[in-house]
């Protein structure tokens, strides 16, 4: 099995569903946000007021990197701007299958409102994020899944496809 790296906006369900999707297949769980604030000893609305978010891509680039690189497969659920990153697009293509789990941009606003996630401030700029990114998050994915249904449904549609791939790879 390849890595799977979950791809998709703020609030679309990386981090649950991956925990679900990992479990069901056997393999390690990494949330890419929290190795890249245990890496920097900071959480991740602290690297943006220290650091910035230039200094947080760069870092999550070289953290994401290191993880697909390492020893072992296993289930990553990627930062909301991860695919910013053409490096980081590159090596996902090389070495793991990208899911896109697809959110209603609303959806996702009511998901992350209220929380420290410091670009989930502004409503109108979140929303207006969310449509710059799509693109970029349907050009990386081999696979889409609307995440919009139940954690465990999503994550059923998404092992089910791995398992498929996977087999299909071994032949």
């Amino acid at each position: 099995m390849r890595w799977v790296a979950l791809s998709g906006y703020m609030g679309a369900g990386k981090s649950v569903v991956g925990r679900r999707v990992a479990a069901r297949l056997d393999v390690p769980f990494i949330g890419s946000d929290r190795a890249v604030g245990e890496h920097a000893g900071m959480s991740i609305p602290e690297i943006f007021d220290k650091r910035g978010e230039v200094w947080f891509r760069r870092t999550e680039e070289d953290v994401i990197r290191g993880i697909l690189q390492g020893d072992g497969r296993g289930v990553m659920a990627l930062g909301g701007g991860a695919l910013l990153s053409q490096r980081t697009r590159a090596l996902l293509g090389r070495m793991a299958w990208t899911v896109w789990l697809r959110v209603d941009p609303e959806v996702a606003w009511d998901r992350v409102e209220g929380s420290d996630r410091p670009l989930a401030v502004d409503r109108r700029r979140f929303l207006s994020r969310a449509a710059q990114r799509e693109p970029v998050y349907a050009e990386s994915a081999d696979l889409e899944v609307a995440s919009d249904d139940p954690a465990d449904e999503v994550a059923g549609r998404v092992v089910a496809w791995v398992q498929a791939r996977d087999a299909a790879d071994s032949e």
